[in-house]
């Protein structure tokens, strides 16, 4: 496979702010991207979505130039402008043609320096808000928002990023005040910048534009103290729909433990596209599903591997069954040399086609920037080309307790 390096640089500008800028000559677009350790995690009780509405509030205009002024500014070009919550990050970006770049930046460092946070603009957004949360819960993804709600009984990652209509209703403007003032500061944000661009030049116009950034130091989530898991946990949301969703799985760990490259190669032997094991055996040779995928996530000092499936309900039970037993197989046989070397190909080939646009590096730098440390597409590869068959082995024997697991379930009850 061809070499997947790319020419990257990290400065830390004059105000503490962390800057990313990855040159890929000849690319027609610029991607910039803005991740600030503001996501759900961060809300403050009973302020649930507190992160996320403090996203849709700065959306709402500067105090120099309206929010039509904003989007007008970048779409003239052909670009967009977009934001987003996780569960660790708020983030805002815009891609558009690499001439635009001076006035992505321009724009936005205004929405962050200079965000109008008007009380008028809060009490109407909170009806959109409301909506959103209500819409949300007619999408497929509530079944990660119920999962994540019973494995988690302490941790702030068990709560909703969009929030709760509870959390909404005691939401006031001077709760969304203190959580902008304390966590959009220097320290807390790294920006990535990515295509035909030269690094000097964009860091002197980074500087000179994010210049009125408030300094802060960084501030990571404080430890949490986690139940270990005992036994298992069920929990079920009923809707009228045709199939019945199941995500089944067991509580890892973060991005910075040694086990995730494992983790990553036991994710694709067992659920990563139609050759992977569970998809032979549930739904082409048992015909019990109507797809399944295995799923992992690793925060930055928590994670989870779980198994995503979709089935009549009345086949609930025999697939839960099944899903086990491949995971009691694993742990006892292990996988095969060949479905190491595939599951090695699989990662590396993966990563080359998510990280082919200028705002995929951007993100997946900004994120890696902001939560732990960049880690290049080689490096990445390497890592996972290190995991040995008995590393898998050992992962799965460490985590895939058949005797304590989470089940969450969205569907028809059977």
């Amino acid at each position: 496979m061809a070499e997947l390096s790319v020419d990257w640089r990290l400065a830390r500008l004059p105000n503490g702010m962390r800057l990313i800028t990855i040159a890929r000559p000849g690319t027609p677009t610029v991607a910039v991207r803005v991740c600030v350790r503001a996501g759900s995690r961060y809300d403050v009780p009973p302020h649930l979505g507190l992160a996320h509405f403090t996203e849709h509030l700065l959306f709402k205009g500067t105090q120099s130039h309206s929010q039509r002024e904003i989007y007008a500014s970048v779409e003239r070009l052909g670009g967009v402008l977009d934001a987003g919550t996780t569960k660790e990050y708020l983030t805002l970006y815009s891609v558009l043609p690499h001439q635009g770049l001076p006035t992505a930046i321009n724009v936005l460092a205004g929405i962050l320096t200079q965000p109008a946070l008007r009380e008028e603009d809060f009490w109407e957004e909170k009806l959109v808000v409301l909506e959103e949360i209500r819409r949300a819960q007619d999408q497929q993804s509530v079944i990660f928002d119920l999962f994540a709600e019973t494995m988690w009984t302490a941790h702030p990652l068990r709560q909703p990023i969009v929030g709760t209509i509870e959390g909404l209703h005691k939401l006031e403007p001077d709760s969304l005040l203190s959580f902008y003032r304390q966590r959009f500061v220097t320290g807390n944000m790294v920006l990535a910048i990515s295509g035909d661009l030269q690094h000097a030049e964009i860091t002197q116009l980074v500087a000179q534009g994010f210049a009125g950034l408030p300094k802060g130091l960084d501030q990571p989530p404080d430890p949490v103290v986690e139940q270990p898991l005992e036994g298992q946990r069920s929990a079920h949301l009923e809707k009228g729909v045709h199939l019945t969703c199941l995500l089944l799985g067991v509580p890892t760990v973060g991005m910075k433990h040694r086990d995730r490259s494992a983790i990553k190669l036991m994710e694709r032997v067992l659920g990563m596209g139609g050759s992977a094991r569970l998809y032979q055996r549930l739904r082409e040779k048992e015909k019990l599903v109507y797809n399944v995928n295995t799923v992992t996530a690793h925060y930055e000092d928590a994670g989870y591997f779980a198994v995503h499936a979709a089935c009549a309900p009345q086949n609930l039970q025999a697939v839960r069954k099944v899903i086990l037993e491949e995971w009691d197989k694993l742990r006892q046989r292990g996988a095969t040399e060949d479905e190491i070397r595939a599951a090695r190909s699989n990662f590396a080939g993966t990563l080359a086609r998510r990280s082919e646009t200028n705002i995929a590096l951007a993100t997946a730098f900004g994120v890696q920037g902001l939560l732990y440390e960049v880690e290049t597409l080689d490096q990445a590869v390497a890592r996972i080309n290190a995991v040995r068959r008995d590393d898998v082995q050992r992962v799965a024997q460490e985590y895939l307790d058949t005797e304590r697991y989470v089940a969450a379930t969205v569907g028809r009850a059977w």
